[in-house]
């Protein structure tokens, strides 16, 4: 679930859990960017709008690897939030190298073997 980083726009947090609850088969609320907010409660924020359709699975690659192995043929896998972003933003200013396309293919070719 993307756009719901830490210390901004909380209000849209539900709205989005809900969003996905209505359009997806499957929802995986992961971390994005806590910056300085617990990445749990974030999560829990966005759940509350899913109305319980929701996984909540707080190691980012975990949640992708999840989302992958839970798609059929033909199914389409969105990752959102982190876009081309090459970091993940955390706690007291740190940036941790992420790269969400990079992580899919890695687990991309783990599935394929």
């Amino acid at each position: 679930m993307g756009s719901c980083g830490g210390g901004r726009d909380k209000w849209k947090r539900p709205v989005l859990g809900k969003i996905a609850k209505d359009y997806c088969k499957e929802v995986i609320i992961t971390n994005e960017d806590p910056y300085d907010e617990d990445p749990m409660k974030i999560i829990e924020d966005v759940a509350k709008g899913a109305n319980g359709k929701a996984q909540k699975i707080l190691d980012r690659r975990e949640a992708i690897k999840k989302a992958i192995k839970l798609a059929s043929p033909y199914d389409t896998v969105i990752i959102t939030g982190k876009g081309s972003e090459p970091w993940m933003c955390v706690k007291n200013g740190k940036k941790i190298p992420w790269d969400d396309c990079q992580v899919a293919r890695e687990e991309l070719i783990k599935i394929e073997r």
